[in-house]
């Protein structure tokens, strides 16, 4: 997997979606796993949200480091081989934007990054969902399995998820508080939506892109 390779708006999404679910919350201590350039950290600092922001990422851009965000500090590393003891128990929320499916094995990761959390902690997780409308368009009538530079089939993909299997994943060490579908957080006209609201929500797991969590320990 050559992460190096991956376009710089790859790592320049602000996650407002996800950092919702902790907006009336002040003063922070966040880790963000997955933390490109830190835009979602420095967002966070900003706000106010959180006092100190630590990001991790796999990759450090080093052609480009004038576009990181001043953040409190940046670890370069694979999470499922680095271990941090000097941070055991101490930060509010860890954030999991589209990382998990990366992973070769998520849920030792998540064991692992809960050891980080306050007894209150939370993480906030997103991912794909690979039982959108397209991934059975891409499969079954086009027969094509071809990856993507992004989306549900990134080439950097190592594992794909349900809505199930996602909720399983997450509560194999935590307690989900709020499931989200990703139609939910979208702005303007939708047809999806629109469906959706229409069927009641009959479709939904064939209509979103992604589907969001906070747990807790």
């Amino acid at each position: 997997m050559n992460y190096e390779d991956k376009a710089s708006d790859y790592y320049t999404n602000i996650r407002k979606d996800l950092i919702s679910m902790i907006e009336d919350k002040k003063d922070l201590k966040v880790l963000e796993v997955g933390a490109g350039f830190g835009e979602t950290l420095f967002y966070l600092k900003k706000k106010g949200i959180a006092a100190e922001a630590i990001g991790l990422d796999i990759f450090e851009d080093v052609e480009k480091r004038n576009q990181y965000k001043k953040i409190d500090n940046f670890i370069f590393g694979n999470i499922e081989e680095l271990d941090f003891p000097q941070y055991n128990g101490y930060f509010d929320v860890i954030l999991l934007a589209d990382v998990l499916e990366h992973l070769i094995e998520p849920a030792v990761v998540l064991e692992k990054l809960k050891n980080y959390l306050k007894p209150d902690g939370e993480i906030l997780v997103s991912m794909p969902n690979i039982r959108h409308y397209t991934a059975f368009v891409k499969i079954f009538i086009k027969g094509n399995f071809d990856y993507d530079e992004s989306g549900l089939f990134d080439y950097t993909h190592r594992r794909f998820f349900c809505k199930k299997n996602i909720r399983e994943l997450i509560e194999s060490n935590f307690k989900v508080k709020r499931e989200a579908s990703s139609l939910e957080f979208y702005k303007g006209k939708s047809g999806a939506k629109i469906f959706n609201k229409l069927t009641f929500g009959l479709f939904e797991e064939f209509l979103s892109v992604q589907y969001l969590y906070q747990a807790g320990k």
